[in-house]
């Protein structure tokens, strides 16, 4: 008898796990929420990013409305949307 073995799709990282993630990420610990091109690299480079530098590059720029260099609160869905489209997951480089 032949057991065959289904291959294990891996979960992309929903919305709710990528905003986790970059909130983690911020680390200037003075809970403003602001999150910096490095602490934006640092959460692609925990996603497993090849070109983390990029993604966060790329990111800040379509979230970045006011250009302060930031993501703040209020732009941090515009990120969200840009790291979902990625969709990463578990074993995936981009």
């Amino acid at each position: 008898m032949t057991i065959k073995s289904c291959p294990v799709q891996p979960q992309a990282w929903s919305k709710q796990q990528l905003r986790k993630l970059f909130l983690d990420c911020d680390g200037d610990g003075d809970g403003d929420g602001l999150l910096t091109k490095e602490e934006i690299k640092k959460a692609f480079r925990n996603l497993g990013a090849v070109i983390p530098g990029y993604r966060a590059w790329e990111g800040l720029k379509r979230a970045d409305a006011n250009k302060d260099g930031c993501v703040s609160h209020e732009e941090r869905d515009a990120l969200m949307d840009y790291a979902d489209k990625l969709q990463y997951t578990s074993g995936t480089n981009y």
